[in-house]
């Protein structure tokens, strides 16, 4: 007679829920399979690290040099501006020049016209006309800033004295690169 198994001692033949493989011998008498390595997966957190932080650096550096280029591009922009200013008589006339310089002419027989390039990133064009001590009391002073063939910027004065103040701010595709 055979007596049932105890409780208290396992089965060699049955697997032990507690442990993830049976022990003891493998009825199929083929090799139990190893558990699964376990990945690391550090060097993959690593790697994608150092991946965001080479695109981020190269973005910057093409955005940078983008940049860079329009800078250049506007800083040897030109851009000719026609002062004029209209009346009768003589007048002070003052004007910015290129590289915001400031140039006069004084006693300029009316009308006066002068071209200038202007370079640089701030094209700034500004034209004060003054009219001389001696003019008529009704006597107008115009100035007139063209940029391209088209008037900007025009002002009228009257008077002994008189000031006629035009200014003008030439943008980047208004200049010829």
């Amino acid at each position: 007679m055979t007596t049932p198994p105890n409780p208290q001692q396992p089965n060699p033949q049955q697997p032990n829920p507690q442990q993830p493989f049976p022990q003891g011998p493998n009825p199929y008498n083929q090799p139990y399979p190893q558990p699964p390595k376990k990945r690391k997966i550090w060097p993959w957190v690593l790697g994608a690290i150092i991946v965001v932080f080479i695109a981020i650096i190269g973005g910057c550096a093409a955005l940078v040099g983008g940049v860079a280029n329009e800078i250049d591009k506007e800083s040897n922009s030109t851009a000719t501006v026609t002062y004029r200013v209209t009346g009768e008589g003589t007048a002070s006339v003052t004007y910015s020049d290129k590289d915001f310089n400031m140039a006069q002419d004084t006693a300029a027989a009316l009308p006066w016209e002068k071209d200038v390039t202007l370079t640089g990133f701030g094209k700034l064009a500004s034209l004060t006309a003054t009219n001389d001590f001696d003019a008529a009391a009704g006597q107008a002073i115009t100035c007139e800033i063209v940029v391209n063939g088209e008037v900007k910027n025009t002002q009228t004065s009257k008077g002994p004295a008189a000031t006629a103040n035009c200014s003008y701010s030439v943008s980047s595709s208004e200049s010829t690169k």
